[in-house]
């Protein structure tokens, strides 16, 4: 905890809240994450020039920096043992104007902590909406869905909200704020600095390689060096590297975001299929359809789903589900296509598709599908669903491999697994119970954690195909990478925060994932 003397200088730093009672702090020592961590301090500055003077005051004191926005992540990036800096849901941090749009989409200026689903609704409200659309969205900040790159169901037609961020505002480990729309606010040592590493970058052979041959790889692992190797504008690239960076690179104040307008003429198709894998090799079967959305849902998931909440007509089949959203005027005309489409490639549902074609059915089973983070946590006594490989991608063209390999993995644990999640861009939530009464859990989690990882990276895969990193995640980081592309990381943090004061350990942490873990 904060000694008296940090929390008198702190205190003079800001007219905001300075939080150090262990009950007062208490609720920020934790997220949604297996963490836990005691920050010295919890600080939440009122205005731009504050938050501007705790920057400069950490870094001069060599105290660690935590941005933390609505507490949502599952990586543990949200926790620290500094100074933990909340930007309150009010004022110019929740911003929400600016808002013009034209024939194509629209555009809004936000303040980061204004939450996701403030932004949707007044979005939905014009007829637009931000496709990178979280199952968290009641909780999560935009500031944090930028720096965890999230995405949601709807990447797979549009991608991830940095395809979205057109403009973003910062403050630096220094104190000085940064507006990417705004060239003269950037340092000369980042001008200077991003040059250097883009030159150098775009000179190495072997590394241009191997980040060609992640290009069409859903990934929110590390800091985006596609952007570098693509040698885009400053305007440009800012955005593309703050996109991810978990708090590493400055603590996002503020963004400019593109919209699209809403999806009209909706259907959802459900597959049910007698075999996990099944389901993963209808998912490349389906790519020509050109879907909004294919999520997955193991035959597990819904049979927990089951005991907790009525479930729609349409999921009662006791198998494994593929929902497949079809948008726009050819939407309908696809739907004969789908049995042809799964026939073609061998693929055999247990029964005919199950169509929802009204909004309000449609919006029942997406309904379901976003509640399933918060249903699945305790399913029975003693058992948690913990967050521990839960957000891995591989290509498409992987994915019934890894379901094989990843369920024999399970099987060889003796592990019940949960599986669910964006099965059209390879991205599986996987969320293994665990008997968290029976001694040893921390070296099951480890071993179980270092097979699922190692098949992933077999497939061509990632740790994190959105949400971003954090100290979860962060011993995985090489491997998935190799030691030349996480040596450029590496430089890229060293230029943004020499010192290393934000949040340290989200990216670089080369222990096991399992230090700092909360007891249960």
């Amino acid at each position: 905890m904060a000694t008296p003397s940090l929390i008198d200088k702190l205190r003079q730093l800001t007219q905001g809240r300075v939080l150090m009672k262990p009950e007062e702090v208490q609720p920020y020592t934790r997220d949604m994450s297996i963490y836990q961590m005691m920050p010295q301090a919890v600080v939440m500055p009122e205005r731009g020039e504050e938050a501007l003077r705790l920057l400069e005051f950490a870094t001069a004191e060599g105290l660690s920096v935590t941005p933390r926005g609505g507490g949502s992540g599952t990586a543990g990036a949200a926790l620290g043992e500094g100074l933990v800096v909340v930007l309150p849901d009010a004022g110019d941090w929740a911003q929400l104007d600016g808002f013009v749009a034209d024939g194509t989409g629209a555009r809004l200026d936000v303040g980061a902590s204004i939450r996701h689903s403030k932004v949707q609704a007044l979005l939905r409200e014009q007829g637009f909406f931000l496709p990178a659309d979280v199952s968290s969205a009641g909780i999560s900040c935009i500031g944090g869905n930028i720096a965890t790159r999230a995405s949601g169901p709807h990447a797979l037609r549009y991608g991830a909200i940095d395809r979205f961020l057109e403009r973003v505002q910062f403050i630096t480990a220094a104190g000085e704020t940064v507006d990417s729309g705004d060239l003269s606010t950037v340092p000369e040592r980042l001008v200077f600095g991003l040059a250097d590493l883009c030159a150098r970058l775009r000179a190495d052979r072997p590394a241009l390689k191997q980040l060609k041959a992640r290009a069409g790889l859903k990934s929110a692992s590390g800091y985006d060096l596609a952007a570098l190797a693509e040698g885009l504008p400053l305007e440009r690239l800012l955005p593309r590297l703050l996109a991810g960076s978990v708090g590493t690179l400055g603590l996002v104040t503020g963004a400019t975001l593109r919209a699209e307008p809403l999806e009209r003429d909706r259907v959802a198709v459900l597959l049910a299929f007698e075999h996990l894998a099944d389901a993963g090799r209808a998912v490349m079967a389906l790519q020509p359809l050109n879907a909004s959305a294919i999520e997955i849902v193991s035959r597990e998931t819904v049979r927990t789903l089951r005991q907790g909440t009525e479930l729609p007509a349409t999921m009662g089949a006791d198998a494994h589900l593929l929902l497949v959203e079809l948008s726009g005027e050819e939407g309908q005309g696809q739907i004969a296509r789908i049995s042809d489409l799964l026939a073609a490639a061998g693929c055999r549902p247990i029964q005919p598709p199950s169509v929802a074609d009204g909004e309000e059915e449609i919006k029942t089973l997406w309904g379901v599908r976003s509640r399933i983070l918060w249903m699945i946590r305790n399913p029975s006594p003693g058992y948690r669903a913990l967050a521990v490989v839960n957000d891995v991608g591989v290509p498409p063209a992987q994915l019934a491999g890894f379901i094989n390999d990843v369920q024999q993995i399970f099987d060889e644990h003796a592990v019940e697994a949960l599986i669910y999640g964006h099965a059209g861009d390879g991205n599986l939530h996987l969320r293994p119970l665990f008997d968290v009464t029976a001694p040893g859990l921390n070296d099951r989690i480890r071993r179980l954690a270092d097979e699922v990882y190692g098949a992933v990276f077999r497939y061509g895969g990632t740790a994190t195909a959105e949400h971003g990193m954090g100290p979860l995640r962060a011993p995985y980081l090489r491997q998935e990478w190799g030691d030349s592309l996480y040596g450029y990381m590496k430089e890229l943090k060293e230029l943004f925060d020499p010192q290393g004061i934000l949040n340290p350990g989200a990216l670089f942490t080369e222990g096991p994932l399992t230090d700092r873990m909360q007891p249960f």
